[in-house]
């Protein structure tokens, strides 16, 4: 189960350019105004209580929505690191992006405000680091005495000037989540090991019945979905010279793999529908009580999806239900080894922190441990033993889930911790973030009979190259 170790196509030292929770102009980094046993970013000289917790009684702010400040896992998690070093985690509350809006922590932070710690994914970095509102942490470990690639080895969101820029603490790593009442009583198997796309379809044609609102398949709106299958037939979304690489026939192939799952073969809703409002993001899990055998929604036999919707299951107040869940490894093109794509959640320090050394132990405090709180998350450490895996699904996950949806061990082996190839979900590179909202607006166009596939690959490759020479000139 060394599943981590052979994530290195997610590492960020390739970088060419500068859920659940939550989720900046920047100059050179200062250094921190903290000492042992600072508190609010008072400094004091008295020697701590507790000589294993220098930072006891330091507070840090913690950028992140109202929502997410109050959620069940942030609570948490707060508590955990107060425990374990003493240091107390205030959150700041910064307001959820509008769509088309610069993200309102970066913006926060380009304006000096003083926050200590951020969580991002990997990608979603990026432009903090190009801001130049991301410290460094290099010299925070080599300090503090930390090996953080022996810990986290090519999950380190490292940047293009070589340093890394904070600590990954979980995976999301994406799997195929399904209904056990829907295979049931269309009288299919469950899926279990390594399968592939055409046993997929296959399966997903045997669970739908549109007539009674019953789909096989349910995949969402990201970007991702439309490039999925090239990443994982080998496809590269930049070619060696930084231009990118989306007339790889592969691309174009992707594309029309995944709109043809629901404008043809009516396996899943198709992007018109769901744009629509028939079918939403949280549909898997929002399914809940049936009247009579029926439901007043409609129903999902199987979700493409990250390993964030497993914390979902868990949330029966919420999403009540009276079916259970089973998880079964993503599936891969026909040919290809077995793959999967993920992307990495990190905790960061922004250059306004007043306490950054405070800063940094609470970070490795998160990054180690975040995952054993019991959520569903699975660890982007690359340092725990097969014992400690294993350990960790028997005693957490198995438990966490065996009332609700009795998803075995093996289960969870197969779908988050085999040895399978592991892939970026996101457009990793220059103008990764503006590359993946292309995949967005154009897949829609091309999917709802907006313009033809030719038109889409077109546009995606001349947009795609006028923004990474537009972010490249920006930095020259």
């Amino acid at each position: 189960m060394k599943f981590a170790k052979k994530a290195t196509a997610l590492s960020m030292a390739g970088l060419m350019a500068a859920s659940v929770l939550v989720g900046c102009g920047g100059g050179a980094s200062s250094n921190s105004n903290s000492t042992s046993g600072s508190t609010s970013g008072s400094q004091s000289s008295s020697t701590p209580a507790d000589p294993t917790k220098p930072y006891a009684g330091t507070v840090l702010k913690y950028a992140c929505t109202d929502t997410a400040a109050v959620g069940p896992e942030n609570v948490d998690l707060f508590k955990m690191v107060e425990e374990k070093t003493g240091i107390i985690i205030e959150p700041m509350i910064i307001p959820n992006n509008q769509t088309g809006e610069l993200d309102r922590t970066l913006v926060s932070l380009q304006a000096g405000e003083s926050i200590d710690l951020i969580y991002k994914t990997n990608s979603d970095l990026s432009p903090f680091y190009a801001a130049g509102v991301l410290e460094p942490v290099d010299e925070l470990a080599a300090n503090a005495g930390y090996d953080m690639e022996s810990v986290f080895g090519s999950s380190l969101p490292v940047m293009a000037d070589g340093k890394t820029y904070g600590l990954p603490a979980f995976n999301d790593i994406w799997c195929v989540f399904y209904n056990k009442a829907v295979f049931d009583k269309a009288g299919v198997p469950y899926p279990s090991g390594d399968w592939t796309w055409d046993e997929y379809i296959e399966t997903a044609k045997k669970l739908t019945n549109v007539d009674e609102q019953v789909y096989g398949s349910l995949m969402l709106d990201y970007g991702s979905y439309d490039y999925m299958y090239a990443i994982q037939s080998g496809a590269k979304h930049y070619k060696e010279d930084g231009t990118i690489n989306y007339d790889d026939p592969l691309f174009r192939e992707s594309a029309e793999w995944y709109y043809s799952l629901g404008n043809d073969l009516k396996i899943q809703p198709n992007i018109t529908d769901y744009r629509s409002g028939l079918h939403v993001w949280n549909g898997f899990v929002s399914t809940g009580v049936s009247t009579d055998g029926k439901y007043d929604k409609p129903v999902y036999g199987m979700c493409v999806v990250g390993s964030w919707v497993a914390s979902m299951l868990t949330n029966t107040e919420k999403y009540p239900r009276d079916w259970q869940a089973g998880i079964a490894p993503l599936p891969h093109p026909e040919g290809q080894d077995a793959s999967t794509l993920s992307v990495i959640g990190c905790y960061a320090i922004p250059t306004t922190s007043q306490n950054k050394e405070a800063a940094f132990e609470a970070l490795k405090c998160i990054a180690e441990n975040q995952y054993s709180l019991g959520y569903g998350r699975i660890p982007a450490r690359i340092d725990l033993s097969d014992t400690e895996i294993d350990a960790y699904i028997n005693d957490k996950l198995v438990p966490t889930y065996k009332e609700t949806d009795d998803i075995t061990a093996e289960m969870f082996k197969d779908a988050w911790f085999s040895d399978m190839t592991i892939l970026p979900e996101k457009v990793v590179g220059p103008a990764g973030s503006t590359i993946e909202n292309l995949w967005v607006s154009e897949g829609e166009m091309y999917g709802t009979g907006s313009q033809d596939l030719d038109t889409m690959m077109k546009n995606m490759i001349q947009k795609s190259n006028d923004a990474i020479a537009e972010e490249n000139a920006s930095n020259s």
